[in-house]
């Protein structure tokens, strides 16, 4: 999108830029939202060479703001190299190319750690690490994400997920049930094609179809991977947890492949496979490697790649991506599962929060998989009672002496996995993923902002494709918390009531007062003379606007009326943005609106009566801001520091003295002020027209 202030050709106007863009849809979203049962969720994603990029960063400073929403910053290779060598960084037009301003690369990653570190927006997306795997680039460059950040979507393209809940490939035993996963990875992949084929898009967007077809991206995936490590004995995190997961995706990307295969030779290739990667006549598609050997294959069969290329080349595939790790909170929750995705656990204990019909139901949670451990160790029922009670104050058995170290060093969750661990866990599973991953990579209480920019380089380092940080306790809202953190917030709260965020919209308007003081402008328009009234609340801040113009009952005196109303609404509206602010903003959306008959010359040039409005404002607020200034220079003392007056100002008081031209009411022909009274009618005296 242009940025804001770019100049808009076709309406000569200027553009309102990303930000303003977003803050709309956020509340057409927030309203549709009302009326239906789920919540649409959407991604917003700014390229990070984009001259609005401060601005968006900053955004969501408030986790109330743009709430229907998830931002991140689409970060570049080269960007990244220009942090890393601490070098400037061009900030440019989407629209022309052009270079509006350069700045320190350095400035721009502070700013975004700042805000992740804060309440974990925005999150960042890695644009060139995502194209030098996008399957298709002769049909787009991969921009943006779906809302959770797990699937690379080109223009009009749809998500068509599937997971696979590995707490159902385990045996009794506690090994790895490597032929279930086989046949459930087949039936999924076959599952997920068809789908692609019977869905029905809607009629009125035909690229809806086009797209899913010529593609036919699925993403088949897992959850329950902490789950998997419990019961089969590994630490997550750990070196071998990080070989173990990847080896999990490998197997589970190679039969997913293999199986893609098959369908192109029953059903053929995706369409647009002639200049993909996949393209048999100019084959660039090469074998995925793991990123960490491990000591162990878990009985894992040996996967033939070699073969599988062979094949590839020789039959195409049906296709282009295959894989995906979505989040699976409702699905998993469903299932039963602990470990969501491919997290680890969240907490052995916790409170969920659920909406039921707006009342926050607190439901306390512990882990079945960890009572079951402690049942298997032999522990009796007081001592595993007395664990069970450690554990549910902050989730994490780290800290409980009584507990066998092979159930302590098993049995981790989220905040016992060190930052580096995440991302690491992260980049094994991604190496086996041609779409992407949703995961979270938790920090402590008192992680520090150095903690964060080293996870992000980290991610880059190791080919990961995005990552979304988050410091526990930095948000109020939160589906799941342990114990301990929903005390320390409700302790916060008592010791100090936050906040709460007003939104413009719902709130009502801020009383008036019996007397306000004020000052009436004279300013000639194409309308004819207008007197336009500021009301201030005495500390400089506007409060209400009245404009005249024209004889009352006239349509002329209407529109006047209607400006001054519509102003003083927005002025006294509840809201976190200061009165002069947003009277700036009204400014700079009358200035410059033309009319059919300009006036004046110069500093006095009147292009329409919002045009002339926007002048007197302009200048209320230039003064209004120069004798704050001058009340703090002077001490409050009464002594006028600027008795020439703004230069703004005088050029009024110079137009006062003009005689106002002669105007008539608007004409409903040709739109002009020249309908007068004359021999008992009403006639225009530019176009003719006649009521009569």
């Amino acid at each position: 999108m242009r940025p804001k202030g770019d100049y808009v050709h076709s309406s000569a106007g200027k553009a309102t830029g990303p930000v303003g863009f977003l803050r709309v849809y956020d509340q057409a979203f927030g309203e549709i939202a009302q009326g239906g049962t789920r919540r649409g969720a959407n991604m917003a994603v700014l390229r990070v060479d984009h001259p609005d990029i401060f601005e968006f960063i900053a955004c969501k400073a408030s986790e109330y703001a743009i709430t229907n929403f998830n931002i991140s910053v689409g970060i570049t290779d080269a960007f990244v190299r220009a942090v890393k060598d601490d070098t400037d960084f061009d900030l440019v037009n989407p629209r022309d190319g052009k270079v509006w301003r350069t700045v320190r690369a350095r400035d721009i990653f502070d700013e975004i750690v700042k805000y992740a570190h804060r309440n974990g927006e925005p999150g960042v997306l890695f644009l060139d690490a995502a194209n030098r795997s996008n399957p298709v680039p002769h049909l787009y460059e991969l921009e943006a994400t779906n809302p959770c950040g797990e699937q690379w979507l080109g223009p009009y393209e749809n998500c068509c997920l599937g997971s696979i809940n590995l707490g159902r490939h385990v045996t009794a035993e506690g090994g790895i049930d490597w032929e279930q996963l086989r046949r459930t990875t087949e039936e999924a992949t076959r599952f997920l094609d068809n789908v692609v084929t019977a869905n029905a898009y809607v009629p009125a967007v035909p690229q809806l179809r086009e797209a899913a077809l010529n593609a036919r991206r699925i993403g088949l995936g897992i959850m329950g991977l902490g789950d998997l490590f419990y019961r089969v004995g590994v630490r997550y995190g750990s070196t071998e947890g990080q070989a173990l997961a990847g080896a999990i995706m490998e197997f589970v990307r190679y039969h997913a492949m293999r199986t893609s295969v098959d369908l192109a030779h029953d059903r053929g290739p995706f369409l647009a496979i002639a200049g993909s990667i996949y393209d048999p006549h100019n084959f660039r598609w090469e074998a995925p490697r793991p990123l960490v050997a491990g000591e162990h294959d878990y009985g894992r069969p040996a996967l033939d790649w070699k073969g599988l290329t062979a094949d590839l080349k020789r039959h195409g595939i049906r296709n282009a991506a295959q894989t995906t790790v979505a989040p699976t909170g409702t699905i998993a929750t469903v299932a039963g599962i602990e470990g969501y995705g491919c997290e680890p656990v969240f907490a052995l204990a916790y409170v969920r929060h659920v909406n039921d019909n707006g009342k926050d139901l607190q439901l306390q949670y512990t882990s079945p998989l960890f009572e079951r451990a402690l049942l298997a160790a032999g522990l009796d029922e007081t001592t595993r009672d007395e664990i069970i009670a450690e554990v549910n104050k902050v989730g994490s058995c780290q800290h409980v002496e009584a507990l066998p170290p092979a159930i302590r060093d098993t049995f981790v969750v989220s905040s016992d996995i060190t930052p580096a661990e995440h991302v690491r866990m992260q980049a094994a599973i991604q190496a086996f993923v041609d779409n992407s991953i949703s995961k979270t990579c938790n920090f402590p209480v008192g992680a520090s902002r150095d903690d964060v920019a080293k996870a992000y380089m980290l991610a880059w380092d190791l080919g990961c494709k995005g990552l979304t940080v988050y410091v526990t306790g930095s948000r109020e809202t939160v589906t799941l918390e342990t114990q301990a953190t929903k005390e320390a917030k409700e302790k916060g709260e008592k010791a100090a009531e936050p906040v709460k965020q007003l939104t413009i919209w719902r709130e009502t308007k801020k009383p008036r007062a019996r007397v306000l003081q004020g000052e009436t402008t004279r300013i000639n328009t194409p309308l004819g003379a207008t007197y336009v009234t500021v009301n201030h609340n005495g500390d400089g801040q506007p409060f209400e606007v009245f404009i005249q113009t024209s004889k009352a009952g006239s349509d002329t005196a209407a529109v006047s009326e209607a400006i001054g109303r519509l102003v003083s609404y927005v002025l006294r509206l509840a809201s976190p943005v200061s009165p002069r602010d947003r009277l700036k903003e009204i400014v700079s959306q009358l200035s410059g609106i033309g009319g059919g008959r300009p006036l004046g010359f110069g500093p006095m040039r009147v292009l329409s009566l919002p045009d002339g409005v926007a002048q007197v404002l302009a200048d209320f607020l230039d003064r209004s801001a120069e004798e704050t200034d001058a009340a703090h220079r002077n001490g409050h003392n009464g002594h006028d520091s600027h008795a020439n007056g703004a230069p703004l100002a005088q050029a009024h008081a110079a137009q006062a003295l003009l005689p106002a031209p002669i105007v008539g009411d608007l004409c409903p022909d040709c739109g002009t002020p020249a309908l007068v009274n004359e021999e008992g009618c009403r006639k225009c005296n530019s176009c003719g027209y006649s009521e009569c």
